[in-house]
């Protein structure tokens, strides 16, 4: 026996060292694995994870399971993502042959590797996405109706402004009737004269006059009041003038805070979007 035969193994030997060696692999990793090793056609050696249980019996055929054969077939390692249909838990799978020193391929080692806890990350990232976009739609809501209310509010501004126009031509009007009730006051006491002065003839004028007196009082005295109230009114419009605006310096505000948390949700919803894309069990860039 030569030198290079005096240092190579024999196969035995090397999948011993392979079963001696991944005995405490979950233990190294602290992860939930499950580790399968075997010769080309029987199962050797296999240990369960913590949640992961390898199910493998006396019935067990290499030739019975795809990814193994094909993993010694083709000499390469193979790696799957198996559901949860069937260990009720889903798992990456890795298929390793395992080659002696001369190239000969003498077995295969299994390793599955829990991913129950990416898929939890996956369907909270999920539902982070999903809440956000809700969050997102309901604030393009509020700012769209921020913006209206707005819009409102400026026309509610224009169409009081509007009256407070009015009723200073109104108050010019309330005016003139003024100074005809003064003119008109101060013909009746000139003609109240000019009848006393007329004597019984001038009677009848100065009942006229009397009348024209009374009727100029009282125009007075109703558009003394009439001003009161447009002055009243003036004052009020001025003053729900100040709060409409106000309500509309809020209301922008407000529109324009909307729109920035909306920036800000969306850039979040990318992220999450993102996050999701990240989490999803994918394995060499499947």
């Amino acid at each position: 026996m030569d030198f290079a035969e005096n240092h190579v193994k024999s196969y035995e030997e090397i999948l011993e060292a392979y079963v001696m060696v991944l005995a405490d692999l979950k233990e190294i990793m602290q992860e939930d694995i499950m580790v399968l090793i075997t010769n080309r056609t029987d199962a050797l050696c296999h240990y369960s994870g913590y949640k992961l249980h390898t199910k493998v019996d006396q019935s067990f055929k290499v030739s019975d399971h795809a990814h193994l054969v094909e993993a010694m077939r083709t000499g390469k390692t193979r790696s799957d993502i198996m559901s949860k249909e069937r260990y009720g838990i889903p798992f990456a799978s890795f298929t390793y042959p395992i080659k002696a020193p001369d190239g000969e391929i003498i077995g295969c080692v299994g390793i599955g590797k829990s991913l129950e806890k990416e898929g939890r990350v996956e369907e909270i990232s999920q539902g982070l996405a999903a809440t956000l976009q809700q969050a997102n739609a309901g604030l393009q809501e509020v700012a769209s109706g921020s913006q209206g209310l707005s819009f409102k509010i400026s026309n509610v501004v224009k169409s009081a402004n509007e009256s407070a126009v009015k009723i200073k031509e109104i108050n010019k009007v309330i005016s003139a009737i003024s100074d005809i009730s003064s003119h008109s006051n101060l013909l009746g006491l000139n003609a109240a004269i000019e009848a006393a002065r007329a004597g019984e003839q001038g009677r009848g004028f100065a009942v006229v006059a009397e009348e024209m007196r009374k009727l100029a009082a009282q125009s007075n005295d109703s558009a003394k009041m009439v001003t009161e109230i447009l002055t009243q009114m003036r004052e009020s419009i001025e003053g729900i003038i100040m709060e409409i605006n106000q309500i509309g310096g809020i209301a922008e505000n407000q529109a324009a805070a909307t729109q920035e948390i909306t920036a800000a949700i969306e850039e979040v919803s990318e992220n999450s979007q993102n996050l999701v894309e990240l989490s999803k069990i994918t394995l060499g860039g499947k």
